[in-house]
């Protein structure tokens, strides 16, 4: 079974969509994309029906619906928000440990889609290496009960994750970049890994985003 991402160019590029009971790292740097792919993502549950969950470890609610505002393609987040798509900050503090982040988590109920926005504050919260890869480890394997969850991470450079191994704890990774050989900047986004489905890996795609919606364009040779 495939949940679809919300792209219909991604679609075709997956083969359908994202395989069900995955948990697919969304990576890149500041201004890529990532929060609103999630949200697009998020906003076609929705539609459907489904169950979705949008947990923010970085901007609250009213700068997440803010950001869908300048979207057309993105404006009924408003519409189903309080019905079946919640939006749920976390707030950082000292009495917050990643393994109690992972406690929270567990204690949803079930939940079609997924949104962690980012990992990148979960790593604030391991003593180490080796207990945050631990803990995410744990997290990792509770949320691939629900349909589809897309983790955030804010990477540097051509990174595709922190360096601490969330891509390779994750079924898949998506990365977003720039493309700075246009005469001006291009958005870009790349699949460097899907389990339980056949897709061309490192193929750069446009990822095109304004005023209208999000759409995912042709292939480009970078």
């Amino acid at each position: 079974m495939k949940v679809t991402t919300g792209l219909k160019g991604m679609d075709s590029v997956l083969n359908g969509g994202f395989p069900s009971n995955t948990v697919i790292l969304v990576s890149g740097g500041p201004g890529t994309g990532k929060t609103l792919v999630a949200l697009n993502f998020l906003l076609e549950g929705a539609a459907k029906g489904e169950k979705c969950c949008y947990v923010s470890l970085n901007e609250d609610e009213g700068e997440l619906l803010r950001a869908c505002k300048g979207i057309k393609s993105l404006c009924d987040v408003e519409k189903y928000k309080g019905k079946n798509l919640a939006i749920e900050s976390i707030h950082l503090g000292e009495s917050l440990t990643l393994k109690k982040f992972v406690d929270i988590i567990e204690s949803y109920p079930h939940i079609d889609r997924l949104i962690i926005d980012n990992v990148n504050k979960l790593l604030m919260f391991g003593d180490t290496k080796t207990s945050y890869r631990i803990h995410l480890t744990e997290l990792v394997k509770h949320i691939k009960k629900m349909n589809c969850t897309l983790l955030l991470c804010e990477t540097e450079n051509d990174n595709i994750d922190t360096g601490n191994g969330e891509a390779f704890e994750t079924d898949g990774v998506i990365n977003l970049s720039f493309s700075e050989l246009e005469e001006k900047p291009m958005r870009t986004l790349t699949v460097h890994k899907l389990r339980y489905t056949s897709f061309e890996p490192k193929i750069s795609h446009e990822l095109i985003i304004n005023s209208s919606g999000l759409k995912l364009g042709s292939a480009k040779i970078i």
